[in-house]
């Protein structure tokens, strides 16, 4: 089981309440997939565990489109809100896992979006 500490006391005003999702899309870094795979176990129990699922993932593209760095893998993780992203961080930082995606993956991008209604915003 995880860390059970507590996330630095913040307002709760201060964070969104609704859905969010990090995406996540990387390299394996060559011999290093075992790794990422230990870190997804462990990285997993946590997220699981505040509420979150993984909603996507994938891995070797059919095709490249668009862009300047070439990526092979891909997840997308649904988080309850944004205080169980932070508090999913700082467990994982307490329990030094993060060490192991960084030291097996290259290319690493991380980033959080809110829920976008695609039907609703082509209405307008």
């Amino acid at each position: 089981m995880g860390f059970t500490g507590k996330v630095l006391e913040i307002g709760i005003s201060f964070w969104r309440m609704s859905v969010i999702y990090a995406l996540n899309l990387f390299n394996f870094v060559l011999g290093k997939e075992d790794m990422y795979r230990d870190y997804s176990v462990k990285a997993g129990r946590i997220i699981y565990g505040l509420g979150g699922r993984v909603v996507s993932s994938g891995c070797k593209p059919i095709r490249y489109l668009e862009g300047n760095v070439n990526r092979e893998q891909f997840i997308i993780v649904e988080f309850p809100s944004e205080k169980a992203f932070e508090q999913f961080h700082f467990e994982a930082k307490q329990l030094d896992i993060h060490r192991l995606r960084d030291e097996s993956t290259a290319d690493y991008i991380w980033t959080l979006f809110e829920p976008w209604d695609l039907r609703d915003w082509v209405k307008t």
